[in-house]
């Protein structure tokens, strides 16, 4: 089930009648106070969301997930009209595991939606692990772990795309190579930093200043 948070009525209509006809099942809101409340009972497989909303916004309902041990392994996409590199640095930081601009093609949504689904099911027993596991990446040893590590220029420039929201294909495509090549560049710096998702390496990229300009 995917759970779809915006307050644009129109848009939230359309983009779950699109969804539903790729046989999806949706539950659609227009608040994120209501999703959390949402949240205390249901545990959808995606979470859609808007950044602008009134109350709380995309942001701090972001935050809020991330710090629940029922909440911070949930992928979430954040659909946005807010389209600066420092809008999306700060979505990634909270823990989004995708970024489009509005207007984006469906396409790319469906296809982002399904790899989030196959990494996720891929991924299930880093899922079920304590919550410790998750809060405690920014320790002393991953600290020390980070101050010694040397990049090479292609695994820093796969990381500073990463964080600004690029997918494995547009990578590729900036770094004139194939998506085979960014696989193999990405899983080294898993193994680098010691995470086992895209979110978390932005996360400990950006909380130890590993990003150049």
């Amino acid at each position: 089930m995917i759970l779809l948070i915006d307050d644009d009525e129109n848009f939230r209509l359309s983009l779950k009648n699109y969804l539903e006809e790729e046989k999806f099942i949706v539950h659609a809101l227009d608040n994120a106070i209501d999703a959390l409340q949402f949240l205390k009972t249901e545990v959808p497989e995606i979470i859609i969301l808007d950044i602008i909303m009134p109350e709380i916004n995309g942001y701090d309902f972001l935050k809020s997930l991330r710090e629940r041990f029922d909440g911070y392994h949930i992928p979430v996409i954040v659909l946005t009209a807010k389209s600066l590199i420092k809008d999306r640095i700060q979505a990634y930081s909270l823990g989004c595991n995708a970024y489009l601009s509005k207007p984006f093609h469906m396409g790319e949504l469906l296809s982002i939606i399904n790899n989030l689904r196959t990494y996720s099911n891929q991924s299930e027993k880093y899922i079920n692990v304590s919550p410790f596991v998750y809060k405690d990446y920014n320790t002393d040893n991953i600290q020390e772990l980070v101050d010694c590590l040397e990049l090479t220029t292609k695994e820093q420039r796969t990381l500073n795309l990463v964080v600004i929201g690029y997918m494995n294909k547009e990578i590729a495509k900036q770094l004139n190579t194939n998506n085979r090549h960014i696989e193999r560049y990405i899983s080294r710096l898993f193994n680098h930093f010691r995470v086992s998702t895209r979110t978390e390496l932005v996360k400990v990229a950006l909380q130890n200043h590993y990003i150049t300009t």
